[in-house]
C-alpha cells in the first residue's frame, strides 16, 4: 500500500474522530472526505514526476473544505456560551435537519441543550444562534 493511501485513511479517521468528539458530527465533511478519496484513486494515473506538484495542490483544497466544513462553535463552546446566560446546562445530543438549499459546507445538525427551567434550546453550530424549542411532551 502506498504511503499516501495510509495517509488518506488516517486522515479520514481523524476528520470522523474529531467530528463525532468534538462537533457533534454537526461537521460537514462530506466534500473533503469526497476530495480524498477521490484524490486517492487519480493518483495512481498521474506519472511520478508530477503527483508531488498536483498532490500538493489538491492537497491544498483539500485542506480548504475541511476548514471551511467546520462549524464556528463546538459543543463544548456551546455549552459554554449558555452558561453565561443560563446556570444550568445539559447537552443532550445533535439533532439533524434540514438545510435550505445546496451547501456542503453547512452543517446539518444542531445541538440539543436542557437549560436550568427545563426547556430545551437548539445552538446553530455555524451561526451560534439560540432557538428555544418547544417542551417535549
Amino acid at each position: 500500500m502506498k504511503w499516501w493511501w495510509m495517509l488518506g485513511i488516517l486522515t479520514i479517521g481523524g476528520m470522523m474522530f474529531v467530528n463525532e468528539a468534538w462537533y457533534g458530527n454537526s461537521a460537514a465533511f462530506g466534500m473533503a472526505i469526497s476530495m480524498i478519496v477521490v484524490t486517492l484513486i487519480g493518483m495512481k494515473q498521474v506519472e511520478q514526476h508530477h503527483r508531488i506538484r498536483r498532490g500538493g495542490f489538491i492537497s491544498l483544497l483539500i485542506a480548504g473544505a475541511i476548514y471551511l466544513g467546520l462549524p464556528n462553535y463546538s459543543v463544548d463552546e456551546a455549552e459554554h456560551r449558555l452558561q453565561q446566560v443560563h446556570e444550568n446546562v445539559n447537552y443532550v445530543e445533535a439533532v439533524g435537519v434540514v438545510n435550505e438549499g445546496w451547501n456542503p459546507f453547512q452543517p446539518n445538525r444542531v445541538y440539543l441543550f436542557e437549560i436550568d427551567s427545563g426547556d430545551r434550546v437548539l445552538f446553530l453550530p455555524d451561526s451560534g444562534e439560540i432557538i428555544k424549542t418547544r417542551p417535549p411532551m
